[in-house]
């Protein structure tokens, strides 16, 4: 392919393009006049007129169909407002009203199915709570009574410790009295047996010195009587 080719398809490409962008334009004016006919038929066939007269060509230039596409879109839009409507009556908005009614309706459906659904998952969470606090229940009654099982069998424990030992320390104290009272006994017979050893001894020198003293008063007195015989 040349490039004489080349530019000529590309110039061909284009004014397709161009007659077609021009075509959709004078469809849209069609489209609007019709639209004006609906509230204005004088105005309408004015318009009309004019269209035919000056647009509605196949080589019309692309600023000029703009122009009077822009002129169209004013005079409906002035039209509408005469008529008491304004651009939110547009079937565009219309549309998108009934689209939100729709939305609405759904919206209350599903707020109504979810209402549903909060009332069942909430009764069923109250019946699963319920079900726990009573397992939780018949745990902490279980654990109670171990508890008070293992304090029972511990109480028993530390009694019979407490009795072992009472009777330990009551033999211990028995004991303790037994080698005391043996221990007195025996310090006893001991003291019994030095105090009588005492008493003999000091009744063997008392005697001793009794007879001494007889002996000596019985020379003296031997003594006093020899003097006296002697004198005489």
């Amino acid at each position: 392919m040349t490039i004489q080719d080349f530019l000529k398809k590309k110039q061909e490409k284009l004014a397709e393009k161009t007659k077609s962008k021009k075509k959709d334009f004078r469809a849209k004016c069609e489209e609007l006049l019709e639209q004006i006919k609906t509230y204005n038929e004088d105005k309408h066939s004015e318009l009309l007129k004019t269209f035919k007269d000056r647009y509605d060509k196949v080589n019309i230039q692309k600023k000029k169909i703009l122009g009077f596409y822009g002129q169209l879109v004013n005079e409906l839009k002035a039209l509408k407002e005469q008529a008491g409507e304004s651009i939110f009556t547009t079937p565009v908005v219309k549309r998108a009203k009934s689209t939100i009614k729709d939305v609405k309706k759904q919206k209350e459906k599903i707020e109504k199915k979810v209402d549903k659904a909060v009332k069942s998952t909430k009764r069923k969470v109250t019946d699963a709570v319920k079900k726990v606090e009573k397992a939780a229940e018949e745990v902490i009654s279980e654990e109670k009574e171990k508890v008070t099982k293992k304090a029972t069998a511990a109480k028993k424990k530390v009694t019979k410790k407490a009795t072992t030992a009472k009777k330990k320390v009551a033999k211990k104290a028995t004991t303790a009295k037994k080698k005391v009272t043996k221990k007195a006994t025996t310090e006893k017979k001991k003291v019994t047996k030095k105090t009588t050893a005492a008493k003999k001894t000091v009744a063997k020198k008392a005697t001793a010195a009794k007879k001494t003293v007889a002996k000596k008063a019985t020379t003296a007195k031997k003594k006093v009587t020899k003097k006296a015989t002697t004198k005489k």
